[in-house]
């Protein structure tokens, strides 16, 4: 299936080459690791950065922008730049803020660990820092605004899950919420979290009856 991207974004070249001129130093990521739990090593060339995306007029697109200490003016806070290469080459640049929000700069990429899609038993991240946390191991979905990309789940035998609403999203989008493909999933999720999964669940279903029973009347 052919992908179609945002021409007005900035291109995985452009920002490959700010990052690669301007990012700071490892020690600043591994210290900003630390303090948010995480004590493994990131991928090469994990940085901390202020950065912004700047509309440009004259071209009509937006400019991925690294901003130095010499900066005047609004900034973002400083947050973790994680770079996204795929066969070698670099297509995006994952960033994620110090309240563990993330974004990728040219939308791009659809996964972090892609290369792990392929293997016997997948282990499914819910988020990047569970990704960060697992020493880059297994793979993580980070396309919020499209689940297509979770098709390619379909070539895994197990898939591991430490998250009942990512197993259950990746069983939906990656096999069409079929019963018999529920036996590829292995979900390591607390009790309690996966009890009160389904207590929503059962509350949003009876909320649905009892409006459509008013509507009824």
């Amino acid at each position: 299936m052919e992908s179609i991207f945002d021409d007005t974004l900035p291109t995985a070249e452009e920002v490959e080459q700010e990052f690669q001129e301007r990012a700071g130093d490892k020690a600043a990521a591994i210290k900003w690791l630390a303090e948010h739990g995480v004590n493994t090593t990131p991928p090469p060339q994990t940085a901390l950065i202020q950065y912004g995306v700047v509309w440009t007029p004259e071209t009509g697109r937006y400019r991925f922008v690294i901003y130095g200490s010499e900066h005047v003016g609004p900034k973002h806070p400083h947050e973790l730049a994680v770079p996204i290469v795929e066969n070698g080459t670099f297509i995006d640049l994952l960033v994620i803020s110090g309240e563990l929000h993330f974004a990728s700069v040219t939308c791009r990429a659809a996964w972090l660990g892609r290369e792990n899609l392929t293997l016997p038993v997948v282990r499914l991240h819910a988020q990047p820092m569970d990704w960060l946390k697992a020493g880059c191991t297994g793979a993580c979905h980070i396309a919020p605004m499209s689940r297509k990309a979770l098709n390619e789940l379909a070539g895994a035998g197990i898939i591991e899950c430490n998250k009942i609403e990512t197993a259950l999203e990746a069983w939906d989008w990656a096999f069409g919420a079929d019963d018999a493909e529920l036996a590829r999933f292995e979900v390591d999720d607390k009790c309690e979290a996966i009890e009160a999964y389904y207590e929503r669940q059962v509350s949003w279903h009876a909320e649905l009856v009892t409006a459509k029973m008013r509507r009824e009347r």
